[in-house]
């Protein structure tokens, strides 16, 4: 039989063998951790002795003593709440705004507009296992308290009241902000339940990258152990930016960012290695050129000269660590390694081998690197025609993040998008190493505070939120790169907007709520019950004068597994009609399906045939059912 797709305020609809009631709501994803307990139910199932976890049945099957002294743990006021957050499921869904996007049909690049843990818990369908780098920049919390504006942006009574922060009259049975742990408790709070949902979007030997100041780093650092695990923590930079003669004491001058894989094991076993161009290279050649134009091939001479160049650097040039290449000859510079021989006869007796500048070219990344970040403010400002925004991220130091950790065909998802930076340093690295590489950016619609100096000159520019700034930055950062000498895909993205679900969460007749625009359900539909992705191509077909909505991979890797939705009256003629084969996902209305059609199909597809239903009904004589007014938890 077909799997029904189930709803918010409901227990599962249920058909013959297929009985459960573990399923999400048709507007709702996954519980995250009802997935994990599946996940580990498979793997040990004598941790579940009569159906439960059982914490000593579980040390037994994995062969453990069982602990009998506290372990060292992480923990702050708010850490429940945010444990549930991190699991409940979203009832949000993605809304796709093409008059707004630039070049849709071709792009591949998604802007979305939408509280970021929302978000974060949609993609989980179609993006899991998927990003090679996920970048946060996260509000630094630098005053004395700290409000995360956590509202979503879209209604969730049902998770409000699953998570106790209303109760049944829809009273508030909670503060958003923490009275104990000051301003760090909320900081906290709000950044566990991202993290969580992040780690489930990166690749096997995908990495987190984190900017963080000093006034979060050292929780910061707890709190990634604890999601990603603390053997999985690659390393810090140190970014030294402009000094400040202001400073009372310290000048601070650094910012942090952390990294974190999600399996560095991983990494070491397919022998992964980080490699950037030495600075201060080309000015070495340079003098080298120079020294030989002036000396012709009296070498020797050109190695003194080389020497002196050398000495007379500054300790702090990039061109001072390459000091020790500085004998010349027809291949450039080099320095003699001694290699020892290894027989016993010759063991006073050495080798000498020249080893080349050229040669040597690249090395692993220094943890610590100098970029002066208000750059990044005149590039800003120069791109949008006047001044808006005070310290937008720098586009060469993300630049240097992507060109380190990312390749060819490789996503990079930002999910404090901010004003677009990201993007835009994708598309300029792109261009510097003729590469393809795709990105998601998340941005909530936050209203500049009016109060605020950097905030207010947004608003003053008409921009009513960031949001619309970010879009507007990237509109001008794809006409200025395309106006230049960039000469690869044309440049655009597209964008969606977390909105309410458009699936009825009032225990009415009908699954789709009156109304609704057929599109925006067919993408609904498409993301949380077949993984489509952002990017797909959508094909509106007439079957049997019936719109049916196809949905086809960017990249055509799923060719022969194909995504239809059909949210109108589907009779056994259009299911003739549109002929699915046995690879094929089918998304029908319930309420519209005839009872012929469905028997048809269910032989054919299997568990790919899901529908859209609120009520109960009988189908081939078994009976499906559901339990109104119980919640889904």
């Amino acid at each position: 039989m077909g799997v029904p797709l189930y709803q918010a305020e409901l227990e599962p609809v249920v058909k013959g063998e297929l009985a459960g009631g573990d399923g999400p709501g048709a507007n709702e994803t996954a519980d995250a951790r009802a997935e994990l307990l599946g996940r580990l139910r498979e793997l040990l199932p004598a941790a579940f002795p009569d159906g439960q976890l059982d914490s000593g049945a579980l040390y037994a099957a994995l062969g453990l003593a069982r602990p009998d002294k506290p372990s060292f743990s992480f923990s702050w006021p708010g850490v429940d709440r945010a444990r549930i957050d991190a699991r409940i499921p979203t009832a949000a869904t993605l809304v796709p705004d093409v008059d707004a996007s630039v070049n849709w049909d071709i792009t591949r690049d998604i802007l979305i507009e939408g509280d970021n843990l929302q978000v974060l818990k949609i993609l989980k369908a179609g993006y899991s296992g998927s990003a090679k780098l996920i970048y946060m920049d996260p509000p630094y919390n630098t005053g004395d308290t700290f409000t995360y504006h956590d509202d979503y942006g879209v209604p969730e009574p049902h998770y409000l009241r699953t998570s106790g922060q209303i109760n049944e009259p829809d009273n508030a049975t909670t503060s958003k902000l923490e009275s104990a742990g000051g301003k760090h408790a909320p900081w906290l709070t709000m950044m566990f339940p991202r993290l969580a949902a992040a780690r489930d979007l990166l690749r096997r030997d995908g990495v987190i990258l984190i900017s963080i100041d000093d006034n979060e780093v050292h929780h910061l650092r707890l709190l990634l152990d604890t999601v990603f695990g603390a053997a999985n923590f690659v390393g810090s930079f140190v970014w030294n930016a402009e000094r400040s003669g202001e400073a009372r004491l310290i000048s601070k001058v650094h910012d942090y960012m952390i990294l974190y894989a999600r399996d560095l094991q991983f990494l070491k076993d397919k022998d992964i290695r980080w490699r950037v161009r030495k600075s201060g290279l080309d000015e070495t050649y340079g003098k080298i050129e120079e020294l030989r134009g002036k000396y012709g091939k009296d070498f020797d001479t050109i190695g003194q000269e080389l020497l002196k160049w050398y000495d007379s650097l500054p300790e702090e040039h990039p061109s001072k660590a390459h000091e020790h290449f500085s004998s010349v000859d027809e291949r450039g510079a080099y320095f003699c390694e001694d290699l020892q021989s290894p027989g016993p006869e010759q063991a006073d007796q050495g080798l000498r081998v020249k080893s080349y500048l050229h040669e040597h070219e690249e090395w692993a990344p220094g943890s610590v690197f100098y970029q002066d970040r208000r750059v990044a403010t005149k590039t800003f400002n120069d791109l949008m025609g006047r001044e808006v925004f005070d310290y937008p991220k720098n586009i060469d130091v993300l630049g240097r993040m992507i060109n380190l950790i990312t390749g060819e065909g490789d996503l990079i998802i930002d999910a404090f998008a901010g004003s677009g930076s990201t993007g835009h340093a994708v598309w300029k690295q792109n261009q510097a190493d003729s590469k393809v590489r795709r990105w998601l950016l998340v941005q909530a619609p936050e209203p500049p505070k009016v109060t605020l100096k950097a905030s207010s000159r947004v608003f003053a520019a008409g921009y009513g939120t960031f949001f619309d700034l970010a879009a507007d930055r990237l509109r001008r950062a794809a006409q200025q790169l395309q106006d230049g000498t960039f000469t690869g895909p044309q440049l655009g993205f597209r964008i969606f907007r977390a909105r309410s679900t458009n699936m009825a969460v009032e225990p009415e007749r009908v699954p789709v709520i009156e109304g609704a625009d057929a599109a925006a359900v067919a993408w609904e539909a498409a993301i949380k019950a077949g993984g489509t992705r952002l990017d797909a191509r959508v094909r509106e077909l007439d079957v049997d004068g019936v719109v049916v909505y196809q949905f086809i991979s960017s990249d055509d890797s799923d060719v022969d597994r194909r995504l239809f939705v059909s949210l109108g009256e589907f009779s056994l003629a259009t299911a003739l009609e549109l002929k699915p084969t046995d690879t094929d996902t089918l998304i029908l209305r319930g309420d519209k399906a005839e009872d012929a059609a469905i028997r048809t199909l269910s032989s054919q597809l299997s568990s790919k045939l899901i529908l859209l239903e609120r009520v109960p009904r009988e189908v081939l004589g078994l009976t499906a059912w559901s339990a109104a007014g119980s919640g889904v938890s």
